[in-house]
Formats: structure tokens, sequence, C-alpha cells
């Protein structure tokens, strides 16, 4: 009997009650009802790792030596042991060298600020086409060059120049060009085609006006007017010439000849200083007078 005992004192129970020891070492018992047990306070702290069994004797999770009681195992519902912080990392996403244009039709970068496409402005619609397939007159045009169309055919160069003269002069008279920042009318290149054959002009010619403003004065006052009072059926039209500028229009004819037998009242001539209908200029003839062909 005793040696019954003895053999079940070296081995633990298979399923201890609450009521009984709960630890077994070397065969001393340590009852929970017998023996008082104070809770230590690192069962506050985190639970430690747990060890191998107690010599393969002891449930998992027991610590202790012989002659010393037990440590209390780690309660089931402790929290568990905070994870060791890590960082969150994010790729960065590399942008495109080349920059997105509002017409591609790839996938926009996600980088890449969206931009409203810009509306192209409607394009304002072609003057209208006059005579010779010339524009129409533009009054906010820095122009100063007219082709005066139109022209009676039997009109010569001082016959026309005394209607040039005529308008600077009522023009500059005007009691308004006394004031601060008036523009006088002036104009210094003329230019009336002759037909040699015929001896009468093209019914058209060429003026430079020296500003802008003396342009559109001209064009006001010859556009549309009616010839009938010198028994013409023409009505005039002033456009645009197709060159500009006194120098230009100088350079472009002084390199003409003109088979009109000597007679330099058929070729251009450029205005020193510019006619304004009263001051006496200087003429200069532009190109060169060869005699006429037999």
């Amino acid at each position: 009997m005793a040696a019954t005992s003895a053999s079940r004192l070296d081995r633990p129970p298979a399923f201890p009650p609450y009521d009984v020891p709960v630890a077994y070492a070397r065969g001393q018992l340590y009852s929970t009802k017998t023996q008082s047990f104070t809770l230590p306070p690192s069962c506050l702290l985190p639970p430690p790792p747990l060890p191998l069994a107690c010599g393969g004797h002891g449930p998992v999770g027991c610590t202790y030596s012989a002659g010393s009681p037990p440590a209390f195992p780690a309660f089931p519902w402790a929290p568990p042991p905070p994870l060791p912080a890590t960082r969150c990392s994010i790729a960065e996403i590399e942008e495109s060298a080349k920059a997105e244009v509002e017409d591609n039709f790839s996938p926009r970068s996600v980088l890449t600020p969206w931009r409203r496409a810009t509306p192209t402005p409607a394009s304002p619609p072609p003057l209208p086409l006059v005579v010779g397939g010339k524009r129409a007159f533009d009054p906010t045009s820095d122009k100063t060059s007219l082709m005066i169309c139109n022209i009676p055919n039997s009109f010569v160069k001082r016959r026309f120049m005394s209607i040039l003269d005529q308008h600077c002069a009522q023009e500059n008279d005007n009691p308004g060009w006394r004031v601060v920042g008036f523009v006088r009318s002036e104009y210094d290149f003329l230019y009336l085609p002759i037909d040699f054959r015929t001896k009468y002009n093209k019914g058209y010619a060429f003026v430079n006006m020296t500003t802008a403003t003396a342009a559109r004065r001209l064009h006001a006052f010859l556009h549309g007017h009616s010839w009938a009072s010198i028994g013409s059926a023409k009505v005039c039209e002033v456009v645009y010439a197709d060159i500009q500028g006194v120098d230009a229009l100088s350079a472009h004819f002084s390199g003409s000849r003109f088979p009109c037998g000597g007679n330099k009242e058929y070729l251009p001539v450029r205005f020193g200083p510019p006619r304004d209908g009263h001051r006496q200029t200087v003429e200069r003839v532009i190109g060169r007078a060869v005699p006429r062909p037999r």
C-alpha cells in the first residue's frame, strides 16, 4: 500500500481539480487551501516568454526550483505584448520626363495637375473683296500707302496733285488742328501710271500719306466719290497698296525704266518736305525715262 502511494506521489495528477494542489515538486504538495499565496507585482507586467516544461513534470509555463514555491502562471486574459512599431513606406512615383500635353490621349499621371483646354478664339471673317482682288479698307490699320482706283483716264499727274492738295489744305485749315495732338494731312509720294501709247492714265494711282490718320481722311474724302461732274461714270475706290511706306515704294520703282520719250512728268515722284496744300516742296523723280521704241 505504501509502495503504491509512493509511486503515485512520484508523478503529477492527470486532471487536478481547483481545490487540490496546483503544482508538484519532488513529493511536496502545495495546496491553495492550506497555504496563503500573494500575487507578485511581476504579474502586472506583460508575460515573459514561456519556457520549456519544468523537467518534463510540471505544466508548461511554470518556473520553480526545488524547495521554493513556484511563480504564478500567466493569466490567459492578460494583454499580449505590443508588437514592434514599423513605418509604412510608399514607393515614390516617378513622373515621366516628357511633359503631358492637352491633346495626349494616354492616361494622365496622378501627379500632373489637370488643365482645362484653352478654347481657340475664332478668327474674324475676311474682309470683303473689291475690284482687282484688293481687300476692303480697314479703319483700324496703321498703313499709310493707298491705291486709288477708278480715276478718270483723262487725268494727268498735275490735275490729280491739285485734288490731293485741295484735300490736305482743307484738313489742315480746320481750326481743330491747333489743339495739342492734331495730325496734319500730308503726302510724300505719288505715281499715276500712264499708257505711253495712248497718253492716258491707267485708271489708278499710288499715294503715300505721312500718317495713318491722314490716310483714313483721304479714304473718307475720295472713297465712293462719283466723277459724274466731269462726264465719267466711274466711282472712286480707295484701298491699301500692297507695298507700304515711302521708302519701300521708292525702292520698288527706282530700278524701273519708263519709255516716255524723256518726259519726266510720267514718272513716280517723291516730295520733300511732304506736300500739305500750302508750302512749296522739291520733287525728286523715281526711275529712269528712256526713249520710246520705234
